[in-house]
């Protein structure tokens, strides 16, 4: 495997929630194949400092596990996890306290390792996982990724991922945070009664949703609500994303300088100051281009919608689509109730017949390593307490665990052991990876940047040329702040060669 840079965590897409809101659900979900070699996984067993973490047989009687998660006031999820953690106490006798925090997860996290009072098992999103990994506070994983899951047996650990999930858990050869139990999805929830009514079908391409926004418009019917009221409303990034990445597939390859196949931060700065990213280039403006005509299909205050009124317009039967993840499947199913069927469909794909620079395939928009379980470095001192975090980890990310939590809150599962619900099906991915994130992940000024160009570019304050502009002036102003805080430059390859 190939070396993955540390630069990853600045890159990794900043969409990827923690949380998911669980129910069941009644829809139409049109099927998308298989999870697009997207496997998932179980747990190994480790050996830990002389003494071996295996399922079942061991007594972890005496031992005291602080655990923390991220569910914040979801009720429901955080009901299952603790039924689940109630479990884990009786088959080893270890006990375990759940940390549940209602306010700033991130913030309480860090003041506790600063304090060499963190969590001995807790989890976290990709981009954080790997700075509290940088920065000392946690267990290497790489061993027991070599290992057999005692959770599921006969294969290691690693091999129950999928590949695309696993490049991004591995930093380096030898180095792995976490295990990650789920993944979140983006995708368009189509109201399929309205589509009966104007008599359209679920569209695959770019011209087909296009055709499909003016016909439901004809109809009298809102095609779109489309919440673009601050840089928390996602859909300008997610849709942005998407369409500029369909044109712009070259730039992977061009901007790869590691060759394995993700676009890190350094590599990003490199090719922007070499001019191979550059936002003023004909096929980047060609994408603000599509955005713009799509807007038409928009709720008229779109720039003072938020995501939530956005998904209550949808539940209400007000608009035909509008943009959510996976997460949000339960509070619409169980608001929409018998209302109108529903599904579920990924951006259409972009043809050469709409652009020439298409490349002809969708791409995933989320589907990052979610709810990674990380283990405190500080358990490795005691070696019961570390072979206990171990087998709590395993256990919490096995293939039955997953399997409830899709169930009960939706939490796409990433464990190759573990089917799908059918009410799930629509968010199997099968699309290609974002490999380069334009303008989520680098950094929260920078999306605040995009956000508020393309507000006023949508109201015509700027035209094509000055809203790519604008995003080219963004990146430099904020490219050039990295480059003097990590002291990179084209005189150290960017800091390419020593990491």
């Amino acid at each position: 495997m190939k070396k993955r840079m540390k630069a990853l965590a600045a890159i990794a897409l900043s969409v990827c929630m923690l949380a998911g809101c669980g129910s069941s659900q009644k829809p139409a979900a049109p099927a998308e194949s298989s999870a697009g070699g997207e496997e998932s996984q179980a747990p190994a067993a480790a050996e830990t400092g002389g003494e071996e973490a295996s399922a079942g047989d061991t007594d972890f009687s005496g031992v005291t596990l602080v655990f923390a998660q991220d569910l914040s006031t979801d009720e429901t999820a955080n009901a299952l996890s603790e039924e689940i953690i109630k479990e884990w106490e009786t088959k080893t006798g270890a006990t375990v306290k759940f940390e549940k925090q209602p306010t700033d997860y991130r913030v309480w996290l860090t003041t506790q390792f600063t304090a060499n009072q963190g969590p001995d098992v807790y989890t976290g999103i990709i981009y954080d996982i790997t700075a509290d990994y940088e920065a000392g506070y946690l267990h290497n994983f790489k061993d027991l990724y070599d290992q057999e899951s005692p959770y599921d047996t006969g294969k290691a650990w690693k091999e129950t991922l999928p590949d695309s999930i696993l490049e991004r858990m591995y930093l380096t050869d030898n180095d792995v945070p976490g295990y990650p139990s789920s993944t979140s999805v983006v995708r368009i929830f189509y109201n399929q009664s309205l589509f009966d009514a104007a008599a359209v079908q679920v569209p695959e391409t770019w011209d087909q949703f296009m055709d499909v926004c003016q016909k439901l418009k004809s109809a009298g019917t809102t095609p779109f609500a489309f919440p673009n009221a601050s840089k928390d409303d996602l859909s300008w990034l997610w849709f942005n994303n998407s369409v500029c990445s369909q044109l712009n597939n070259d730039l992977v390859e061009k901007t790869d300088v590691s060759g394995n196949g993700f676009i890190e931060l350094n590599e990003m700065v490199k090719a922007f100051d070499e001019g191979t990213l550059d936002f003023t280039s004909d096929s980047i403006k060609d994408s603000f281009d599509l955005m713009k005509d799509f807007s038409q299909y928009w709720t008229s205050d779109y720039n003072g919608l938020d995501q939530k009124t956005a998904i209550d317009m949808f539940i209400r039967g007000e608009v035909a689509m509008v943009q959510a993840m996976s997460t949000n499947l339960t509070a619409i199913s169980a608001n929409v109730g018998d209302s109108f069927e529903y599904g579920v469909m990924a951006i259409p794909v972009i043809t050469t017949d709409t652009n020439k620079n298409a490349m002809g395939k969708s791409v995933i928009l989320g589907g990052q390593p979610d709810i990674i379980f990380a283990v405190n470095k500080a358990c490795e001192s005691d070696p019961k307490k570390l072979a206990a975090a171990i087998d709590f980890a395993q256990f919490m990310s096995s293939p039955d665990v997953q399997r409830r939590f899709a169930e009960g809150i939706n939490r796409i599962p990433l464990s190759t052991s573990t089917q799908l619900p059918d009410r799930l099906s629509g968010f199997i991915i099968t699309e290609e990876p974002l490999r380069l994130a334009y303008y989520t992940g680098v950094n929260s000024e920078l999306r605040d940047f995009f956000c508020r160009g393309g507000q006023m570019y949508l109201e015509g304050t700027y035209d094509t040329d000055a809203f790519a502009q604008y995003v080219q002036d963004s990146f430099k102003t904020v490219f050039d702040t990295i480059k003097a805080e990590k002291e990179w430059s084209a005189d150290n390859n960017y800091g390419l060669d020593t990491q």
